[in-house]
């Protein structure tokens, strides 16, 4: 079950960063990333982020379950439902350096750069992540500290 984890991790990350999501600030990006606008999601969107949230509560210790709500979550703007299902991803498995970048990523979407920087950091530094990873979280370290 942890074997996948990562590769999912990594799916939703890879998802996130192409999704439509609304900024506060478009000057606050890091380089080369493109401000966009959040989309009313359809009623299709709606129906299946419902049936996603009803199986995390069916099966919240699940891996799976839970990323495949944050994804749907992340679609339709809900950041901080997506939050929550990834936190309790780490409660499963604290040392997941995609989570954490994630987190990152979104509570920065959100304006609450402090917890950004805080999941960031421990990308940064963790023996786990990648160095794609590690650049990506700098990036948005950098430009967290610019908020």
């Amino acid at each position: 079950m942890t074997a996948k984890f990562p590769r999912i991790a990594l799916s939703l990350l890879l998802v996130s960063q192409s999704l439509n999501v609304e900024t506060a600030d478009a000057q606050s990006l890091p380089p080369g990333a493109q401000p966009t606008t959040a989309v009313a999601p359809g009623q299709e969107m709606r129906a299946a982020y419902q049936a996603s949230f009803q199986e995390t509560l069916r099966k919240p210790a699940d891996p799976a379950t839970l990323m495949a709500f944050a994804e749907i979550a992340i679609k339709i703007g809900d950041l901080e439902g997506a939050i929550s299902a990834l936190d309790r991803l780490l409660l499963i498995d604290g040392d997941q350096p995609e989570i954490k970048l994630e987190l990152g990523v979104l509570y920065f979407r959100l304006g609450s750069f402090e917890a950004a920087r805080t999941y960031l950091g421990e990308v940064r530094f963790s023996k786990r992540a990648s160095p794609v990873l590690k650049a990506r979280a700098e990036e948005f370290l950098k430009a967290a500290k610019r908020s």
